[in-house]
């Protein structure tokens, strides 16, 4: 038994106090009322006989009423001493509540048709009704970020309908920095309890052995789930041809966390519409990859969606059953070629179709005409006020990139492989009879180089871009291989930023950076569920937070609307089975047992007691049973 009212010394010298009054006031005796009657002698001898048979009753039932009042006055002593009882945690703790809101919680494997996010919270809000009122409670949702709901508090009103109105995010788990956060948020706290409400997804390859939430802290983890059926899209990418920019290949990634094999159907769409259907056939466990070449997309937004099509086999996650993607439009570029006459320049951009070339002497070249790329061949007249600049043998009096000397015998030693002109390509072989060499500045990216002087440079300006080749096309065998049609398509796709390689969608959770037109001052966003934000604008890019999977829509200002697709992508979280939190050597409670909140009142127990003793001693008394 523990006593968590006044202080005992205090009630044992109150109760000492009343014990000795009410044995006084027994002790006195009673003055009776004096009543005159008629004299006869056989009064005497009857009240003689009836003083001999009553006087021990009445001493007894005087004992008896003195008694009663003490019993009355011990109970009344103590319920002030606060009586509980011996395994009811009585001191004030802190308790932190970290509730898992990452889309893993969505899976509905759990009995009663919930998710276990539902489940979760439920437990969550049993636990914030049963505390004492000494406990002080924080609730904190967490899946990649942590959201505290208020700081530690002894009202949990405002923690229910917080918790109450807490939905699940479409986010992975950063068990690191929610474990951190706990951390922080109960050192020197004392008594403190971490209860962790997560089916632990993303545990499974995190270490967290050295993770250390302060030796006074208890650590409990509840993980709802039971099973661990899953087919997820894991990967989503498209790219374009460099050859026919309306055909695409798609590359999918599905993983299954089945523990047999199971039948499945791929479905891509454009816009909407099924394009294509492909059955799968996904042995236990496997991570399915495949290219799908030759997909003509009428469209820029894409989808992916997978269903298993085994009878007896249920995906319990449907949130990662679809992918998104999007394809830039294939607008058709404006390019303007300043030349006096150079077929083997002009043949690549005239062959494309998505380019609109035109072709000015450098007599009639104008450079306030508005052009997306510009190229000059052996000429280098005033740079044009927009677009970006392509020079073919600049002359060294007007080059817009000083020329260092001139190659007789040059060999290109040296090729940026990795640069995006570079691409699919190899110059090292390439034979050409001079050229310029270029003197670089310290931000300037050397393309190719011939024994360390720079042969094709590209510098970046303030808004644009200006790749320089010190050598004329005629003078070399470049125009005459495979490697040149590609070149420039390189350079097309480079400046004009229309990446032929895989379009990337975005994953949920992350805040997503997209260029925005210079002077843009405000952008908004619509979310996939229709919700529309505002998007902060910082250093030319609109800066937002994708939080759903789907197709965002960014509007910055009056332009263009701009598609973003968003997924959750994420191998870790699409592994539903639940996993257990190992912190190395430090144990780890798995449930709720001993958690004990609810406060049994004993004291209010003594009270209705004794004020039921009262009530008996005011019915014996006026019944004249006692005295």
């Amino acid at each position: 038994m523990q006593w968590t009212g006044l202080p005992i010394e205090t009630v044992l010298g109150v109760a000492g106090f009343v014990a000795v009054f009410i044995t006084l006031l027994y002790l006195l005796r009673l003055r009776k009322r004096r009543v005159q009657v008629p004299y006869s002698a056989l009064w005497g001898r009857v009240l003689a006989e009836k003083k001999r048979q009553t006087d021990w009753w009445r001493r007894f039932k005087r004992l008896l009423s003195w008694l009663l009042f003490m019993i009355i006055a011990a109970l009344i002593g103590v319920a002030a001493l606060g009586p509980r009882s011996a395994d009811e945690v009585v001191e004030g703790r802190h308790l932190l509540i970290m509730l898992d809101t990452s889309a893993s919680m969505g899976a509905t494997d759990v009995t009663g048709g919930l998710n276990r996010f539902e489940v979760a919270r439920t437990q969550a809000l049993e636990l914030l009704g049963s505390v004492g009122g000494d406990d002080r409670v924080m609730v904190a949702l967490f899946n990649n970020r942590v959201q505290p709901l208020g700081p530690f508090v002894r009202e949990t009103q405002p923690l229910e309908a917080a918790l109450r109105a807490a939905t699940l995010s479409a986010n992975a788990t950063d068990f690191g920095q929610a474990l951190s956060f706990a951390r922080d948020s109960l050192r020197d706290r004392g008594d403190a309890e971490l209860i962790v409400l997560s089916d632990g997804a993303g545990l499974q390859n995190l270490d967290l052995s050295e993770f250390d939430p302060g030796e006074a802290v208890r650590v409990r983890h509840i993980a709802p789930g039971e099973r661990s059926e899953n087919l997820a899209i894991t990967g989503f990418n498209a790219r374009r041809y460099p050859s026919n920019r309306l055909d695409h290949e798609v590359f999918v990634e599905i993983t299954s966390t089945f523990d047999r094999p199971v039948e499945a159907r791929l479905e891509l769409m454009s816009e909407g519409r099924i394009i294509e259907t492909l059955p799968l056939e996904l042995a236990a466990g496997e991570i399915h990859r495949q290219f799908y070449p030759g997909q003509a997309f009428a469209g820029e937004r894409l989808e992916a969606r997978v269903r298993v099509t085994t009878a007896d086999a249920e995906d319990v996650f449907p949130l990662d059953d679809r992918a998104y993607a999007v394809l830039p439009q294939a607008r058709k570029l404006r390019v303007q070629v300043v030349s006096t006459g150079n077929l083997f320049l002009e043949g690549p951009l005239l062959l494309n179709t998505h380019i609109e070339v035109t072709r000015i002497n450098p007599e009639r070249y104008d450079p306030q005409a508005e052009f997306d790329v510009t190229f000059f061949d052996n000429v280098a007249p005033p740079l044009p006020a927009s677009g970006d600049l392509v020079f073919f043998h600049p002359p060294a009096e007007s080059s817009p990139i000083a020329i260092r000397g001139v190659d007789d015998k040059p060999i290109l030693t040296d090729v940026a492989s990795s640069h995006p002109l570079m691409r699919w390509i190899n110059l090292q072989d390439l034979n050409i009879a001079r050229t310029s060499t270029f003197r670089r500045e310290a931000s300037d990216t050397a393309v190719a180089s011939s024994f360390g002087q720079a042969v094709i440079v590209d510098r970046k300006l303030d808004d644009r871009r200006l790749i320089a080749v010190g050598f004329d096309l005629r003078e070399s065998d470049f125009p005459l291989r495979v490697a040149f049609p590609i070149f420039i398509l390189n350079i097309i796709d480079y400046l004009a930023q229309d990446d032929v390689d895989l379009m990337y969608a975005f994953e949920t959770g992350r805040s997503v950076h997209i260029p925005v037109p210079r002077n843009t001052g405000e952008a908004r966003v619509t979310a996939p569920d229709g919700e529309v934000r505002s998007a902060a604008i910082h250093r030319g890019e609109a800066v937002f937070y994708t939080d759903q999977p789907g197709f965002y829509v960014l509007t910055p200002g009056g332009e263009e609307p701009v598609a973003v697709a968003a997924n959750l992508a994420s191998p870790e979280e699409s592994r539903i089975a639940p996993a257990e939190l190992q912190l190395g050597e430090r144990e780890v409670g798995r449930d709720a047992e001993g958690l004990v909140f609810e406060r049994r009142e004993i004291w209010i127990w003594l009270v209705l007691l004794a004020m039921s003793l009262l009530l008996l001693e005011w019915l014996t008394y006026n019944r004249r049973w006692t005295e």
